[in-house]
């Protein structure tokens, strides 16, 4: 008291205002204070301590067995048209109920009696099906099955190596070719009796022709070595024979191809006349049962293998008519010959005329014309396979002698006939009555190029312009066979123009 009264003494005799001590301002922020502290201890303390430990205590008493089973939980309860579902759970301290409300509008659906539909369509009355089981007072039989089981086979069948083909040899040129053929290349007769060609098929076995073999009076000749032979087969409607070999071969089997004589394909075979020098072919395709190629092979009993650029042999040619002219000659394909070699047919017989089988081969290519009226203007224009000038081929013979008359014969043999005509110096080729090939030496007619009989030129240098073509020697003469024509030169002119079939 003596303190506090010194210093109201002091302040009034300075003249100040006296101040009391604390002041209410220091008592309200004293009261904050206490307050926001009191605040920030009850949230933190409440965060650390109570939380959790009220949280582990009430999951320590949920009964987790009645929440996890099977059994609904769960049920609608209607609240002032709201709907709610209440969730039910047990704690230690009892069960305890829970209400929440769902913002969905759930409506009770309206149930309608269901309408009877009458069916139009028939019921049909179920039939009883047979069972296995059997009806009372009757013995058990057991059914038949339709299906059969068969045995499993194996996927992959035994195959036989001899039906395995061999294979084939590469492609080589012509002279390497018939270096591999020649190996099998027969002549039949000797020295002084000529009797035609063949081939050895097989270590054992000569194929040739029918003619051929009784021309040459059973003598062999391969590899210069002769060899004693025996008819074992014959086929005289094919003019084809199957001779056995006597003892040990010195020659090579020739390899039979499996194709076919080609139009326009090139082949050679060996000339006979000349030995070492082969002969140039070119394929007409098939006709009829034969085939066909521009080319001369030799003697007329024929016999010689056609060969392709494999050594392969692609046909056996046949024997060629007796008479000059055309270079057409026919041969036996090779499947033909395989067939005859396989069947081995037996016995021997004529074989037929080599006339009727030239016939029948080139007439088979010729279209027959028909009548016609006669032109009254002249054509020199050779179309190469259809035409010479006015005359084509398929003339009938009947309608050739209503308009040039009845012509010089030349040459007839049963169905092959060669007539002359002077005016306008033609002739005429005919095979069973109609033309299969018109020939002239007279220069009035002119193929394309302003060629004609009597231009000069080489067999060689026309080979490009009528490719595909072969050349070769008739007698005295140089022959060019190309589709539908063949040029005859004589010292290096031509000398005659022929138009043949394509």
């Amino acid at each position: 008291m003596g303190g506090r009264a010194k210093l109201k003494t002091m302040a009034a005799t300075a003249g100040e205002p006296e101040e009391e001590y604390p002041s209410k301002d220091d008592l309200i922020k004293a009261g904050v204070v206490a307050l926001i502290t009191g605040l920030l201890g009850f949230v933190v303390t409440y965060s650390v301590f109570v939380r959790p430990y009220r949280q582990g205590k009430s999951l320590a008493g949920l009964d987790r067995h009645a929440a996890e089973s099977s059994q609904p939980a769960a049920y609608r309860q209607s609240d002032q048209g709201a709907a709610g579902y209440a969730v039910a759970y047990t704690s230690a301290g009892g069960t305890t109920y829970e209400q929440r409300k769902s913002k969905l509008e759930i409506q009770t659906p309206e149930r309608k009696a269901p309408v009877p539909q009458e069916d139009a369509r028939p019921q049909a009355t179920p039939t009883p099906q047979p069972t296995s089981l059997p009806l009372p007072g009757s013995a058990y039989q057991q059914r038949q099955s339709h299906l059969q089981v068969h045995a499993p086979q194996s996927q992959l069948p035994s195959v036989d190596a001899q039906t395995v083909p061999p294979p084939r040899p590469s492609e080589t040129s012509f002279s390497e070719a018939w270096q591999r053929a020649s190996a099998g290349w027969i002549t039949l007769g000797d020295g002084l009796h000529t009797g035609g060609q063949g081939v050895q098929v097989s270590e054992t076995q000569i194929l040739t022709t029918l003619s051929a073999f009784r021309s040459g009076g059973g003598m062999c000749m391969l590899n210069g070595q002769r060899v004693s032979v025996q008819m074992v087969a014959s086929d005289s409607r094919q003019d084809l024979a199957l001779l056995q070999i006597q003892g040990s071969s010195p020659g090579t089997p020739v390899p039979l191809s499996p194709d076919v004589i080609s139009v326009d394909q090139t082949y050679v075979c060996g000339d006979q006349r000349n030995f070492g020098r082969t002969l140039e072919l070119r394929g007409r395709g098939l006709t009829g049962p034969c085939g066909a190629f521009d080319g001369f092979t030799g003697a007329i009993d024929g016999g010689a293998p056609i060969i392709n650029n494999r050594g392969e042999m692609v046909a056996l040619a046949l024997p060629r008519p007796p008479w000059p002219g055309m270079s057409w000659n026919t041969a036996i394909p090779s499947s033909a010959c395989q067939a005859f070699i396989n069947a081995h047919p037996a016995g021997g017989g004529s074989p037929p005329p080599v006339s009727d089988m030239w016939v029948q081969a080139i007439r088979s290519k010729v279209t027959a014309q028909s009548e016609r009226e006669t032109p009254n203007r002249s054509n020199a224009r050779i179309i190469a396979g259809q035409a010479l000038g006015n005359y084509p081929l398929g003339l009938s013979q009947a309608q050739l002698q209503k308009e040039l008359g009845q012509g010089q014969i030349l040459e007839q043999k049963g169905a092959f006939c060669r007539i002359l005509y002077s005016a306008p110096r033609l002739t005429f080729t005919l095979a069973e009555g109609m033309v299969v090939a018109i020939e002239t030496d007279y220069n009035f007619y002119t193929l394309e190029g302003g060629l004609a009989v009597g231009s000069v030129k080489e067999p060689s240098e026309l080979r490009g312009q009528f490719s595909p073509a072969v050349t070769y020697d008739t007698g005295a003469l140089e022959s060019l066979a190309s589709p539908g024509l063949e040029i005859l030169f004589n010292n290096c002119s031509i000398a005659t123009i022929r138009v043949v079939p394509q």
